[in-house]
This record gives C-alpha cells, structure tokens and sequence, in this order.
C-alpha cells in the first residue's frame, strides 16, 4: 500500500499538467502559433524557418530580365539603413515594393487597386494569371512573415534575417514589375 501511495504522489503533477493541457488544448494550440522563437537547449524554431521555406520558393522562380533602376536601389538602401536600426520595421517596410509593383501592375491594366491589404494584392495577383504558382507563394510567405512581423508584440528578427528578407522582397518586386505591360 505505502508504494501505492508513493507512485500516486509522484504521478500526481504529470498528470494534472496533462490534463489541463488536454483542457486548454485549442488555447494553447493558438498560443503556440504565435511564439515567433523558441529555444530549449538544442532546439530552435524562429523567423529563420519562415524564411528559409521562403527562400526555396524563390528558387523555382526564373528572374526577370529587368535591370534595377536607381529608384529601386535607393529604396533598397534606404530599407538596408532601416534594418540597421529596427529590422522587424524593415521587414514590415520592404512589403511596400511589393504593394508599389502590384499597384503599377494594377494600373498598368487599367483595374486600378484604390485599397489595399495584402491579401487583396495577392488575390489581385493571383486573379491576373501572369504569375506563376512559384511566383504567388513566395509572396503569399512574404505576405505571412510581414504579418507576423506587424502584428505580433513579441516577433524578433536579427539584422541578417530581415536583410534576406528584402532580398525576397526585392525579387518579388522585379518579379511583378517585369509582367507590367
């Protein structure tokens, strides 16, 4: 009986750990969800997964044929100074090439845009059917990693992470900018 008693005593916290997990599951689901980093010991889940997943869409993707102009690489100055100082701002800041180069595609076929988010620019994208599958998931990954890094108070990204960024951002842009007719 005594070992009885021990065995229950040292089950007693594992299990009611267990079943208020079991009890919260859908909150703590939806918690987990918005964790941007975790790190136990070894084991390390951040921004750079996003953008890793990111970075291998944006290889299927053929570059365009279009040279940068000196505006677009101001503005890639400007957003690399921005990274320098606050890159999560930098992430949120290097979207507006993309809605810039949606716009003028918008315009360009005479469905102007007058209000955007971006999950219109991408079902706007999407509706025109000059880009590829490749094409519209590498943004739709830009368009997730801008949310994250606009709406949740706790999202970290390091100086390095948010200079990939722009680089896909960057790409992106040309991408759309290239089908402009």
């Amino acid at each position: 009986m005594e070992h009885f008693v021990e065995l229950v005593k040292a089950l007693a916290w594992p299990v009611a750990v267990i079943w208020i997990a079991y009890i919260f599951r859908v909150e703590v689901r939806q918690l987990l969800g918005r964790v941007s980093s975790f790190k136990y010991k070894d084991v390390e889940a951040s921004f750079e997964k996003s953008l890793s997943k990111a970075e291998n869409s944006a290889k299927n993707i053929a570059k365009p044929k279009v040279n940068e102009s000196e505006t677009d690489l101001s503005q890639k100055e400007q957003l690399l100074r921005i990274a320098d100082v606050s890159p999560r701002a930098a992430v949120v800041e290097a979207w507006t090439l993309i809605e810039t180069a949606a716009m003028k595609s918008g315009l360009s076929t005479g469905t102007a845009i007058k209000r955007t988010n971006p999950k219109m620019i991408l079902d706007h994208l999407s509706a025109s059917g000059k880009f590829s599958p490749d094409s519209l998931e590498l943004i739709n990954q830009l368009r997730q990693i801008r949310n994250k890094a606009s709406h949740l108070p706790d999202f970290a990204v390091k100086q390095s992470e948010a200079e990939r960024y722009l680089d896909l951002a960057v790409k992106s842009a040309a991408v759309i900018g290239a089908t402009v007719i």
